[in-house]
């Protein structure tokens, strides 16, 4: 089963201009099983993703609501930003990486850190937690993201193999026409959030890029 894990849209992210009815719609056609959206610290409620669904036609896509997290330590040092599963609250975007993990982990889900070896724009050093993820109890990590250069796309999967966790691929999308350019290959079918967070546990998942 295959799913982009990673998406954002125009309902709660204003830097996308993705339809979120398009979205569904979308993903379908690519022939994704399972999608998430990931607005920025904000977590759909669970009648919108319902209603959602309904608008759209699409039968058979199993839509998560979950969130990205951007975290800061007490001292207000950026530590990068992480996706959330299987937690019922939005998280905002101004806590510590360690008090989101210990808050996600105590309700069953799973924290995914997204893309930590992208490179900054300007100057040195990552947009992510980069080698401090070493650090933080988190359950993944992307290693496939359209923003990694060949070094960083190493060093994620090296991440993956040291600390013996979930590598996850992702597209991050914030137009429609990035959907599912990097996946998240499911060995089993997921029917449901807890699902998806048991086979991210037991690291039963593999990254890949979409090829036409």
């Amino acid at each position: 089963m295959e799913a982009d894990l990673h998406i954002h849209t125009s309902r709660y992210s204003g830097c996308s201009t993705i339809d979120p009815v398009a979205a569904v719609r979308k993903a379908k056609i690519l022939g994704l099983g399972a999608i998430a959206f990931t607005e920025h610290g904000i977590r759909w409620p669970d009648d919108e993703i319902a209603l959602l669904v309904q608008r759209s036609g699409v039968e058979d896509l199993l839509v998560i609501p979950g969130q990205e997290v951007a975290c800061y330590s007490p001292s207000g040092k950026f530590q990068g930003e992480f996706l959330v599963f299987g937690y019922q609250h939005s998280l905002g975007s101004n806590k510590p990486a360690e008090r989101v993990i210990e808050l996600v982990h105590g309700e069953g889900g799973v924290v995914i850190a997204a893309h930590p070896f992208k490179r900054q724009k300007v100057g040195h050093g990552f947009y992510g937690t980069g080698l401090s993820t070493l650090d933080l109890d988190v359950d993944g990590l992307e290693i496939v993201h359209p923003d990694y250069d060949i070094e960083g796309q190493a060093m994620a999967l090296q991440m993956m193999q040291d600390k013996r966790i979930a590598g996850l691929g992702c597209s991050d999308a914030h137009d429609l026409g990035a959907i599912g350019v990097c996946r998240t290959i499911f060995e089993r079918d997921i029917a449901s959030v807890g699902l998806l967070a048991a086979e991210i546990r037991s690291r039963r998942v593999r990254a890949s890029r979409f090829t036409r």
